[in-house]
């Protein structure tokens, strides 16, 4: 069996399989909840069109610089509070 796409032209899309992996999935959740399609294939199964997309260009992705994580300030707090949380039950 033939894989079509096959991996190979898809891993010229994306810096890792994760991200090819992460784009798929999203991908593939936005066509099951809006039904917009951007390819034909022979299949109506989201992750298969949402790899068709992906391979012919018509969706793209951006792959998060590595070196520049920012973070939501909600985060930082909620991590605050546990900090507190902890050292109180500790005294």
């Amino acid at each position: 069996m033939i894989i079509n796409p096959p991996i190979d032209d898809l891993m010229k899309k994306a810096d890792s399989k994760y991200s090819l992996v992460v784009a798929t999935a999203k991908r593939a959740r936005e066509i099951q909840k809006t039904g917009v399609v951007f390819t034909e294939c022979d299949s109506d199964k989201p992750v298969t069109i949402a790899i068709h997309e992906i391979n012919e260009n018509k969706v793209t992705f951006n792959v998060p610089d590595q070196d520049k994580v920012t973070v939501d300030n909600r985060l930082i707090q909620m991590f605050e509070e546990i900090e507190k949380d902890m050292i109180g039950d500790i005294q």
